[in-house]
């Protein structure tokens, strides 16, 4: 029963690209670290119950004593994914406030507290926003999504990149005043991801690395943005389809000799494999968008 309960509590992560990518698993120390926290402060008598308002409508997220699972949204319309603007600011908010705190009175309260919880208040606002480029049928909403997920890459980035955070992190972890073998994990994690950016570099080499980091990233997004956009396919007989969903032949086109198009996106090649040549399928999935080729030869 204790596996199956922290189990349970474990974030169940959806893959994403980029920063965001780094921040789902950043969230899982966060929310161990956070839940650490909260008992602590239940065995001193003090009841914790914490709700931030994330995005129009009814995301929120509530920590009631034992951190719950994330409301991450999958249903947001275009405009509703665009607004993550004002999180990035308190975003900032918290990180200069970190900042601002002197090496010599560094505490878990006002150094390693304060990035936690927002590491938990982020999670369902980052998933809600990336996630739809994965699995929305909608042009206007993949435009959205991953317009969405550049600006929190970016927002992102550019906190992991922050020096003078990284100088408060590094006094603390420094002092060696761990709570819980939790907040040591989540401080230590914080440094590599500062280190891993070059923060721990000479300014040359630094420079260097972010220059071909922001290379990277931009290759990553012209990828995907490819693979989104690309609309190669596939032409079969009706014979072929032969036991797939009468709703899924529907929204099939047909050509002008009667051939069914089939195009190459993920969702309906899954439908398709079940009942067709599968190495036609996956040939045909792996083959489409050369000109993502070049980004693999640079």
């Amino acid at each position: 029963m204790e596996v199956e309960r922290k189990r349970r509590e474990r974030r169940n992560l959806i893959v994403l690209t980029g920063a965001a990518a780094v921040l789902a698993v950043a969230v899982n120390f966060a929310f161990t670290a956070l839940n650490a926290h909260i008992k602590n402060r239940k065995k001193k008598g003090v009841a914790m119950f914490f709700i931030s308002r994330i995005l129009p409508g009814d995301v929120h997220v509530v920590f009631n004593g034992v951190v719950p699972g994330s409301n991450v949204r999958i249903n947001l319309s275009a405009s509703e994914i665009l607004v993550s603007g004002p999180h990035c600011c308190k975003s900032k908010e918290v990180h200069d406030t970190v900042a601002s705190v002197p090496l010599d009175k560094v505490t878990y309260a006002n150094t390693i507290l304060p990035l936690v919880e927002l590491e938990a208040q982020q999670f369902p606002l980052i998933q809600s926003c990336a996630f739809p480029k994965l699995v929305s049928a909608s042009e206007d909403i993949h435009k959205a999504s991953t317009e969405a997920e550049r600006r929190i890459d970016a927002h992102v980035s550019g906190c992991s990149k922050r020096e003078d955070v990284y100088r408060v992190i590094k006094a603390f972890t420094a002092r060696g005043d761990w709570m819980s073998s939790e907040v040591k994990r989540f401080a230590q994690y914080l440094v590599q991801d500062f280190e891993r950016n070059g923060l721990n570099l000479t300014s040359t080499k630094r420079e260097e690395l972010q220059r071909l980091m922001a290379q990277i990233d931009e290759l990553s997004m012209r990828y995907i943005r490819n693979l989104n956009d690309d609309n190669a396919f596939l032409l079969f007989h009706d014979m072929e389809l032969v036991g797939l969903p009468p709703e899924f032949l529907k929204s099939l086109e047909k050509t002008e000799n009667g051939k069914f198009k089939v195009v190459l996106k993920p969702s309906s090649v899954t439908y398709s494999r079940a009942m067709i040549d599968q190495e036609v399928c996956s040939c045909g999935l792996w083959r489409r968008c050369e000109v993502n080729l070049l980004y693999w030869k640079n």
